[in-house]
């Protein structure tokens, strides 16, 4: 079963991919596809912009969200993905840290070594068989694996997982601490995973 959603937040915004402190302060719109949809309309909010660094204080990048009615040089209901190439040998090895600001009008002008856009509403598709492969980051209930070939990031997969009686997938907006993990996403005994997965 498919469940198409903002990747990214509450305008809603990626990633993100993208979540307080510690690892289990990711906060998630727990609503279902017709009141996700509307949100995205309703919040009244044109951008979000998500800050990533690492543990070391070393930039990761930045993460802009534009919402249905963006203003500016920007297409509506995209990420756009601002990268600190030179910084991706931190993956994997450096905690996550995530902070995001609203806003509304032309979003600001961001850079990066590496930049690419990704939609930012995709379908969320129940996990078969994951990957060990890949930086693996976690926070509560929300996974983020970013993979890089030849010095740039080149998949990045949200997981969601959860427990009997949840909604299921949701919009999610990522905050705070995302701690290194290893091995494959495996859901717990009567848990369900969704994953999004994306190529730049």
């Amino acid at each position: 079963m498919n469940h198409r959603f903002s990747l990214l937040g509450t305008i809603v915004v990626m990633m993100g991919v993208a979540t307080g402190c510690g690892a289990n302060d990711a906060t998630f719109e727990d609503d279902d596809v017709a009141e996700a949809e509307l949100a995205q309309v309703d919040l009244g909010l044109e951008w979000r912009s998500y800050t990533v660094t690492y543990d070391n204080n070393a930039t990761f990048g930045t993460i802009l969200a534009t919402g249905p009615n963006v203003s500016g040089a920007f297409r509506p209901n995209r990420e756009y993905w601002y990268v600190n190439a030179s910084n991706l040998q931190y993956l994997g090895t450096e905690d996550l840290h995530f902070s995001h600001t609203d806003g509304t009008g032309t979003p600001p002008s961001y850079s990066g070594t590496q930049e690419f856009n990704l939609p930012r509403i995709a379908s969320w598709t129940s996990l078969g068989t994951d990957t060990s492969s890949g930086n693996r980051y976690t926070s509560g209930n929300l996974d983020l694996r970013i993979f890089t070939s030849s010095g740039a990031i080149s998949q990045v997969i949200w997981y969601q997982t959860f427990t009997p009686g949840s909604v299921g997938p949701s919009n999610v907006t990522p905050n705070g601490t995302f701690t290194t993990n290893s091995g494959a996403v495996t859901p717990g005994t009567g848990q369900v995973t969704y994953k999004v997965d994306q190529t730049p």
